[in-house]
């Protein structure tokens, strides 16, 4: 265990190491210190009780011998149990996790028939290779496919390990170096924490050089980098890593010296055609359209943006007329020279945007230029934007105009004139796309100014008159150089952003404004203590933005009767005045990210009689009654909860956090069919910390920019006694989807299937229970022990620190077990026989979990069985096939992962990560029936199991079966401190396969013989590594000869008799 607790304690400070995570002074000195005592116990071991303890030639105990010794042990036990008591603290010193890395899926289909991408692809890998090249380019035109190649090169190069790590940043034709930085960084798994733009550099080229060997990916480069100013250039130096750039400008890339640059070209007339024939569909290859098709092809340039763009919107349309339409548009369209791009694309984008059916589509799409290239366009603006400007006819509530906008948003992306991002619900432009908007937002008839390429130092000047302009969408340094009287008649939305906080905003800003409908005002437009005074003119105004602000005082609000959406998310704002309840109209209020917000006046809430929507995640302060009756005092003259129940009925979407159950009023009615939340109850900031998911829980980025979120209820509370009488919650729960638990006393089981108790949820997909001392069960079977179907959608399943639970239903359906003599030399211990075990998923509940996809079980004190297989019907079942991840930790009577199954047994068939931590009466991990159904396993990672022999288990019935079992998609196995492993496998009627294996990890497994006793295939596995540094090459390219050459050499630990206790608290 002490050896344990300073491999936990090391790995703390490796993550505070790369956190740049100050760590406590002692940690070091307690190492030392255990370093020290485990030399002593060695010493101890070898040197004194293997020392013969007798007397007269043999004939009788050295009696003072062995008092000494005792003596020795006592005391060293006693030093043990002080380093370890003391090393509690140390490992949890940097709780971070590193971020999930997101999987990437194969380029496009269409990508792979790109001859000519193929050949410069394995071209550029090569070079990646080449010692002597570290920089590298690809250039070409605008909607050439340079991007999409970049993607196609890191999924590669993932795929073949040929770097540590891989991190992207888009740079775009306005860069800025703190967004450069903090992208990679994140890819890196971490985050800058300094203030300049030196600093971070310092900071990433740590990052850089602590990875080794990273490939930097930095797409849309239109001018010659700083590459020292980010905090590349001395990692490139070193070796450390290599850079991969796009870019439309061949000589950009020769000024940054770049060494092997790839000019991307037009596709071939065949891939052309090709790609043309896979975006349209079948319908082109009729007779009567192929003509047409040809033409169309020819039209679009050889380009792949023009391509996809047109392909999408002719898509199985077999209308000869549509297609001769197109063609002629295409051919009459105007040329346009926008940024030196060929005339082509912009046609064909045309095209596609003239094709938009309805004028709300058309205005979603332009309504994208407003925002800054390349940028990530939160679709809830967009939503918002629809609200205030009518979109749709009809539409009553702002949750309709909502999926109505994102049902638009999902057309023009499948049209391909919009693009996915990386983050949730957003989508991006195309900069050529984004081009041709604001050429068609700027004419006369729509009346756009966009200026947002770089921060204008003062308003900018227009080649016509401001009467004109509609809409407005700026990027200025700060608030100053405007017109004295600035006169826009006709504009209906503004948009500002500043990059400095202003250091005066004027009075009469809005004077000439009356007109305006849409407001927002980013970042540092405001820094004085109250909004100008104009603002109060802007009668019209239905939707009010003001992010990222500084505010002080906003009552001036209030007078703006037409509101009906208003935001304040991420600003620095204290109070929400009593005047903003006269906003009698208004249907959505957002408060996200507002940490600072202390007080929201006491009838506010109860003045906004139309409102919808309400987030105030981030706020905890509500007036709450000091009893759980209701009839308590008030504890502040804050806004309570109890100000919603007049019109509970009609919300839609609550987000909300209350410090304890006595601030939730019992009788709120959520009885809109509609009605979605997102609700916490108690302390749940931070979740409890399981051995394999580390992890602190911040719950301010888990709601950020989260709008369209699930039914979440998230409540940590003291009695569950409490629950019974509370309706409000009770109601939540029934409809819960993502549901946290923490309770800490009276929980024997959280739902009753009791008609009269009847609270049981029926759209659970994410569970996560943790700390409830008493729970034994989730579920109360009914009386002929069927259990209830409750978890039928359940995707994720997080079980922490339950000590008296038994197994999600207590259903009376008991299995006996009848020991045959193979089971007794497995894992099956005599007390098994005619009883029942406690199984987390028994067999009659199984058929009913097909859609869960993790499993994470720790401190599961009584648990013996995860999945109990006997009784199914093998010629029916195929179970768990969604599952991908299992991870098991300190659950000590844990005996059987998979328990008993028919060998014929189906399922599993996509579980790719699989671990197993502190299980220590575990013998082994899975039979050859359940190992031959894991084809699509990754990761196997088994660790302190301190009974654990083998890992693949002899099975009864197997002994004449000579199949090869392979692990085609493993490609990291660790085996670390299992004191009685003798090997991976024992008999020899297996052979094995292993062709993606690229690490083998084997620490502190001093009984370690061989890995198996047959033939074994390992064609990527370099060697096998051994703690943090050791590393032995394979000898011969044999596993089982490279083991018994470390065996022969140095072993895998240091051999302890393990029998003694003080020496297995190493």
């Amino acid at each position: 265990m002490l050896a344990q607790k300073k491999e936990e304690v090391q790995q703390s400070l490796d993550r505070a190491q790369w956190f740049q995570v100050v760590v406590p002074g002692d940690v070091k000195p307690w190492q030392t210190d255990v370093e020290k005592k485990i030399e002593e116990v060695q010493k101890f071991l070898e040197q004194d009780v293997n020392a013969n303890g007798m007397c007269l030639n043999g004939w009788c105990l050295d009696v003072k011998l062995r008092y000494s010794l005792g003596k020795k042990a006592q005391k060293n036990t006693q030093a043990v149990d002080d380093l370890l008591e003391k090393g509690k603290d140390y490992a949890r010193v940097c709780t971070d996790k590193t971020p999930l890395e997101v999987r990437l899926s194969s380029t496009d289909e269409q990508f792979k028939d790109f001859e000519s991408r193929k050949s410069m692809i394995g071209d550029v890998l090569e070079s990646l290779q080449d010692e002597n090249i570290d920089m590298i380019a690809l250039y070409g035109m605008g909607g050439i496919g340079k991007t999409k190649m970049a993607k196609e090169i890191e999924r590669r190069v993932k795929s073949d390990n040929l770097f540590h790590k891989v991190a992207t940043a888009v740079v775009s034709q306005s860069p800025s170096l703190e967004t450069i930085q903090c992208e990679l960084a994140e890819m890196l798994g971490c985050s800058l924490n300094s203030t300049t733009s030196r600093g971070r550099a310092q900071e990433l080229y740590s990052r850089l050089t602590e990875n080794k060997n990273v490939l930097v990916i930095l797409d849309d480069v239109w001018e010659p980098l700083d590459f020292e100013a980010i905090g590349v250039y001395h990692a490139v130096q070193e070796k450390s890593c290599k850079i991969l750039l796009t870019s439309r400008n061949e000589e950009t890339c020769n000024v940054m010296r770049i060494q092997k640059i790839f000019q991307v070209g037009l596709l071939s007339e065949e891939e052309a055609w090709n790609l043309f024939i896979k975006m349209t569909g079948d319908c082109t290859n009729t007779s009567n359209l192929i003509s047409i098709a040809e033409q169309v092809v020819k039209e679009c340039g050889r380009l792949p943006l023009a391509i996809v763009i047109v392909g999408s919107l002719l898509s199985n349309k077999s209308d000869k007329n549509q297609w001769k339409a197109a063609l002629q548009q295409l051919k009459r369209s105007r040329p346009l020279d926008i940024n030196g791009q060929h005339s082509k694309v912009y046609s064909s984008i045309e095209l596609s945007y003239n094709y938009i059916k309805s004028d709300d589509a058309k205005s979603c799409f332009l309504l994208c230029c407003l925002y800054p290239e390349d940028h990530d366009i939160p679709i809830e603006h967009l939503v918002r934007y629809g609200v205030a400007k009518r979109f749709f006819k009809g539409l009553d509530t702002v949750e309709e105009t909502r999926l109505q906008v994102h049902k638009i948003v999902e057309d023009l992306r499948r049209s391909n004139l919009l693009l996915n991002s990386h983050k949730d619900k957003c989508v991006k432009m195309h900069d050529v796309v984004r081009d041709l908007a604001i050429s068609i937002a700027s004419k006369e008839e729509n009346g756009f100014m966009v200026k947002l390429d770089k921060g204008l130092k003062d308003w900018p000047p227009t080649d016509r008159s401001y009467d004109s302009y509609t809409a407005i969408s700026l990027l200025l340094e700060e608030m100053k150089g405007h017109p004295t009287e600035l006169k826009c008649p006709k504009l209906q939305l503004l948009r500002l952003s500043c990059l400095n906080h202003s250091k005066t905003f004027p009075g009469n800003f809005f004077n000439g404004m009356k007109e305006l409908e849409m407001l927002s005002m980013k970042k540092g437009c405001f820094s004085s203590t109250s909004l100008p005074l104009s603002i109060q003119i802007l009668k019209n105004l239905r939707m009010l933005n003001l992010q990222s602000c500084r505010l002080g005082d906003v009552s001036a609000i209030g007078t703006l009767g037409n509101l009906e959406i208003l935001g304040f998310p991420d600003s620095n704002i204290k109070e929400l005045p009593l005047e903003i309840g006269n906003l009698s109209r208004l249907k959505l209020l957002d408060m996200k990210g507002c940490d600072s917000l202390n007080r929201i006046a006491a009838g506010v809430l109860s003045g906004l009689s139309q409102l919808e929507e309400l987030y105030v995640g981030e706020f905890t302060n509500w007036g709450c009654t000091t009893k759980m009756e209701g009839n308590g005092e008030v504890t502040n003259n804050n806004a309570s909860l109890a100000e919603l129940i007049h019109y509970s009925s009609q919300l839609v979407v609550l987000e909300i956090s209350v410090p304890s159950i006595l601030c939730l009023p019992k009788n709120l009615h959520f009885i809109n069919s509609d009605f979605r939340f997102d609700i916490e109850i108690g302390d749940v900031g931070i979740g409890d910390i399981g051995i394999f998911d580390i992890k602190i829980v911040d719950m301010q980025n888990r709601r950020k920019g989260r709008y369209l979120f699930e039914n979440t209820l998230l409540f940590e509370i003291e009695d569950a006694s409490d629950l019974e009488e509370h309706q409000t919650i009770r109601s939540l729960l029934k409809k819960a989807v993502v549901l946290e638990v923490t309770i800490a006393k009276n929980s024997k089981h959280i739902w009753f299937e009791k008609e009269h108790k009847g609270i049981l949820p029926c759209s659970l997909k994410e569970l996560s229970i943790s700390r409830c001392e008493d729970l034994e069960y989730l579920l109360e079977a009914t009386s002929d022990s069927s259990p209830p179907n409750t978890f039928h959608l359940l995707e994720s399943l997080s079980l922490c620190t339950l000590p008296r639970f038994t197994g999600i239903c207590n259903s009376t359906d008991s299995v006996e077990i009848t020991l045959t003599t193979q089971d007794q030399k497995q894992n099956v211990s005599g007390t098994e026989n005619q009883m029942k075990m406690l199984a987390l998923f028994p067999h009659n509940l199984i058929e009913s979990l097909k859609n869960l996809q993790l499993l994470h079980a720790d401190r599961c004190d009584l648990l013996e069985v995860i999945f109990e297989l006997e009784g199914l019907n093998a010629e029916e079942s195929n179970i768990f096939n969604n599952l991908t991840e299992l991870k098991l930790s300190s659950l000590p009577k844990l005996l059987h992962i998979w328990k008993k199954g028919p060998r014929e047994i189906k399922g599993f068939n996509y579980l790719r990560q699989l671990g197993v931590r502190g299980c220590h009466s575990l013998k082994c991990l899975f039979p050859p029936s359940i190992a031959k159904l894991l084809v699509k396993l990754e990761d196997i990672t088994v660790r302190n199991c301190n009974e654990m022999e083998e890992i693949l288990a002899k099975e009864s019935g197997d002994e004449e079966n000579r199949d090869v079992i392979a692990f085609p998609l493993v490609k990291v196995l660790t085996l670390q401190h299992l004191p009685k492993l003798e090997c991976f496998y024992t008999e020899n009627n297996h052979a094995f396969e292993w062709p993606s294996l690229h690490l083998l990890s084997i620490t502190g497994c001093p009984q370690l013989k061989m890995f198996v006793s047959t033939s074994t295939k390992t064609p990527k596995l370099k060697g096998v590594l051994m703690g943090h540094e050791a590393f032995q090459p394979m000898i011969e390219g044999d596993i089982n000869a490279t083991i018994q050459h470390i065996i022969k050499e140095k072993g895998f630990n240091d051999r302890f008799d393990f029998s003694s206790r003080w020496v297995r608290d190493l």
